[in-house]
């Protein structure tokens, strides 16, 4: 894991394969460096639910200001870890779980149904958003 008294703020844009970028932010993004550069998918303000301070992460359909892309923002909060709980495994799991949302939210964007009869594009962009994710929660 990172040293945690860097504090820098990153903020991460990966293109995905369909028209949806996947932007990562870190635990030390403000909602107002977020309120700079987004907006909800409606094109309203970016507002604290976006750092819901009872979750590690939130994971939000959003559109850029500066050319109207659609994208999907992870939010990386990093609550204090539960004692009982493990850091490394805590950590694991909030990144799948986000990137189960970051799937969704992409499949919703270009208007698609998650199918059981063919899984494997669903588990392929799952598979790339966790890996980004999980890129730009260990710089």
């Amino acid at each position: 894991m990172k040293d945690k008294k860097s504090k820098k703020k990153i903020i991460d844009t990966y293109e995905c394969i369909y028209p949806v970028d996947l932007v990562v932010a870190n635990e030390f993004v403000t909602l107002e460096d977020l309120q700079k550069l987004y907006t909800y998918s409606d094109k309203s303000e970016l507002d604290d639910r976006i750092i819901d301070k009872s979750a590690y992460a939130t994971t939000t359909p959003v559109i850029r200001k500066s050319d109207d892309k659609p994208c999907v923002l992870v939010k990386y909060i990093d609550n204090n870890c539960p004692k009982n709980r493990d850091k490394k495994v805590n950590r694991i799991s909030t990144i799948s779980h986000e990137a189960g949302h970051v799937t969704l939210d992409i499949y919703e964007f270009i208007d698609q149904h998650v199918c059981n009869c063919s899984s494997e594009p669903f588990c392929y962009l799952l598979g790339w958003a966790t890996e980004c994710i999980y890129k730009t929660l260990n710089k």
